[in-house]
């Protein structure tokens, strides 16, 4: 299966009822992304895959060193990839025992979203947190405030992907800077790694004591 847009080549290495569904979500919502991050177009196309579980693994290990059980999407800025595991081996291989077509729409976006954020730079260290705060909003993906109390910033900055809490966290953090602050300052934000190091903790605690 296989479906070539402006941005994007959407493919698939089984067939997937839902592919068509999600190809329109993401050519729905692709002007609104691109605007966010005040780009015309991506520099080239990316290929997004709808993948089984063993091709899925193998990249991830190989990338990551490991594959967590949470993790059903990756995006790859060095190569212009993004893999999605698909629905059935969501379910049967990871915890996202609820995988449906509407949690893969999202997924989509949110993997999109890394993409175009890429196109400004590709420096996360002690940022992981903005840029998938920045993922599961945009992407609107079900996630909810959270109190930011038992919250260990230190470990979200620097082991984002092994802390417990990671994304609802950084949805959190996120939400509060995309609803309070200036257009410039997301921009400087999400374009500028040394600016946000620096505004990291003053920003985590302005939400946390909000």
């Amino acid at each position: 299966m296989k479906r070539e847009l402006d941005n994007f080549v959407i493919e698939s290495d089984i067939e997937i009822d839902y592919f068509d569904e999600v190809v329109n979500h993401i050519i729905n919502n692709e002007k609104r992304i691109l605007d966010f991050f005040k780009l015309e177009r991506l520099p080239q196309k990316v290929t997004i895959m709808f993948q089984s579980y063993e091709p899925f693994k193998e990249f991830i290990v190989s990338k990551y060193g490991e594959c967590l059980e949470y993790v059903a999407g990756d995006s790859d800025s060095e190569t212009s990839t993004i893999r999605i595991l698909n629905i059935e081996d969501q379910i049967k291989y990871t915890t996202h025992k609820d995988a449906n077509i509407e949690k893969v729409k999202s997924s989509a976006l949110h993997e999109i979203i890394h993409q175009c954020h890429g196109v400004y730079h590709r420096d996360y260290r002690q940022t992981t947190w903005f840029a998938e705060g920045l993922a599961t909003n945009l992407s609107n993906q079900a996630y909810s405030h959270i109190d930011l109390s038992d919250c260990d910033f230190d470990k979200l900055r620097n082991d984002f992907r092994h802390y417990k809490g990671n994304y609802n966290y950084s949805y959190t953090i996120v939400n509060y800077v995309l609803n309070n602050y200036s257009d410039e300052e997301i921009t400087k934000l999400y374009s500028d790694p040394d600016y946000l190091r620096e505004r990291a903790e003053s920003i985590f605690e302005e939400v946390k004591n909000n």
